[in-house]
């Protein structure tokens, strides 16, 4: 069965989405009281500079030190649409906001699920699957900002799964196979569940990645993809990893894809 080409985010599909991102939160003003950061984990001078400075001229130290902070269960909505912006474009461009990117989003996903109208969602939805489309279709190494870790990142960031979970199996660059290879062994083989430690207490992130994998339909399309040229060709080119080849590898997820 050869499923449809999804649509490809085109190349400047994500500045657009940023320039989008700041018109449409440019409503919420900064916020006037102090910061939902703990003062013995973030200086409280720093924290006076978010609420003070441009919002794009906020680096990447200000909002690791505002994520990284202790922080209530329930985030203070009108700071975190404030800031939402200039987090995304810092995410988009491979910035460092948190010392693991499954936290990235946290503070988004900790607001209530009222929090954004309907144009706010948008862009939210196209920040999700524009960043994990670009992540299928790079080979660049990134320590621990695997697939199965961005995907983390934007459950935890209280996004839904499904379209980039559809977009990756109906993709066809070869690239976006290597990274499901790679997620598949590394992330779920061993047990058939998520070994990510970050999903320990995410029940619901765990389910739905399990019957994404397992699903038999979706092992087929994947069974598939394995055999392409264009994947196989990429196959001998990629390092080893963990003392093993990456055609070691492919051989034990694609005796998987086919019990």
């Amino acid at each position: 069965m050869r499923l449809a080409e999804p649509t490809l985010p085109s190349m400047h599909a994500m500045p657009a989405i940023i320039a989008d991102a700041y018109q449409v939160f440019g409503r919420h003003p900064a916020p006037s009281l102090p910061l939902d950061a703990c003062p013995c984990c973030m200086d409280p001078e720093l924290q006076e500079d978010l609420r003070k400075l441009p919002l794009r001229q906020l680096s990447r130290h200000y909002f690791s030190e505002y994520n990284s902070a202790a922080k209530g269960e329930v985030q203070p909505v009108s700071e975190v649409l404030y800031f939402l912006p200039r987090l995304l474009e810092l995410v988009a461009h491979g910035e460092e906001i948190h010392h693991s990117i499954e936290l990235y989003l946290n503070r988004i996903g900790r607001c209530p699920q009222t929090t954004f109208n309907e144009s706010e969602q948008a862009i939210l939805d196209r920040f999700a699957l524009t960043y994990f489309a670009d992540h299928l279709a790079s080979l660049e190494h990134r320590v621990l900002k695997d697939a199965m870790s961005v995907l983390l990142m934007f459950h935890i960031g209280g996004l839904r799964l499904e379209p980039l979970l559809d977009y990756w199996l109906n993709c066809q660059d070869p690239r976006s196979t290597v990274h499901y290879v790679e997620t598949c062994y590394w992330d779920f083989l061993e047990g058939r569940e998520v070994s990510n430690p970050f999903a320990d207490d995410l029940p619901d992130f765990r389910q739905t990645i399990a019957q994404w994998m397992l699903a038999p339909a979706h092992r087929a399309v994947f069974a598939n993809k394995l055999m392409q040229p264009t994947f196989l060709r990429l196959v001998d080119q990629k390092p080893k990893s963990m003392s093993m080849s990456f055609r070691e590898v492919v051989d034990a997820v694609s005796a998987f894809l086919s019990e």
